[in-house]
């Protein structure tokens, strides 16, 4: 079951690199970032370290959110930026969110009278909020499994029509060549901004999921190898 559950994290989050690099064409180093951003936007909103405990579907979607943004602003220099160039800007944010999720353990907030641990360091978060949604509670991997299928068949479906659109079309004439597509008059800034969004969001879905389960969040899941190891799903698949 465990298994099970861990693959469907990696075909969730090749999916969503598949968007940046497979369809967009754009070499993205920093997706497993997103990956962890939304991991610990559901811990902050669903464990003991803020006293916070969201309904799941609140502290999900402002994961998701979060990460969706934040893909935009990292793609944002996307737009000038190609090739290896993208690769070292993107690089680079992966290895600030892990600094941050490593040493944000005493930050100044204004009008508050000491620091605040945020992310807790090299120990994490720990005892976050499992799903829970109605009367539906995911207490066992097997609960995962099956919440981890049911996002991955979701995502699969709504990739495929997306695939299949104009949006779609257009995201491959980018990767093939972009000067091309844009003397065509496809909006090729604006196809790489919500293709850096659309791999973020799933990421960020994967994250929440992947916290839930392991009931913990630790900078040490979001390194580089799971990087390599994402990349490798994606391009042997």
């Amino acid at each position: 079951q465990l298994i099970g559950f861990n693959v469907l994290v990696f075909s969730l989050l090749a999916l969503g690199l598949n968007v940046v690099v497979g369809w967009g064409g754009l070499l993205d180093l920093g997706y497993v970032a997103f990956f962890g951003i939304g991991a610990y936007t559901y811990a902050l909103l669903s464990s003991d370290q803020f006293d916070v405990h969201l309904p799941t579907i609140l502290a999900a979607s402002a994961a998701i959110l979060t990460a969706t943004i934040l893909g935009l602003l990292v793609g944002l220099p996307s737009r000038r930026l190609v090739g290896d160039y993208l690769a070292i800007v993107t690089l680079f944010f992966l290895q600030i969110f892990v600094t941050l999720a490593t040493n944000a353990t005493s930050i100044n907030f204004p009008f508050k009278d000491g620091p605040i641990d945020v992310t807790g360091g090299p120990n994490g978060i720990a005892n976050l909020d499992p799903y829970h949604v109605g009367r539906f509670a995911a207490e066992t991997v097997r609960d995962y499994y099956y919440v981890a299928l049911g996002f991955f068949v979701v995502v699969l479906a709504a990739l495929h029509f997306v695939n299949e659109s104009r949006t779609g079309r257009a995201w491959r004439a980018l990767r093939e060549d972009p000067l091309a597509a844009e003397a065509m008059g496809i909006p090729v800034n604006r196809l790489k901004l919500m293709a850096f969004m659309f791999g973020a969001g799933v990421a960020g879905l994967t994250g929440t999921i992947f916290g839930a389960q392991g009931t913990g969040v630790f900078p040490q899941d979001f390194a580089l190898s799971l990087l390599i190891t994402v990349y490798a799903c994606v391009i042997l698949g």
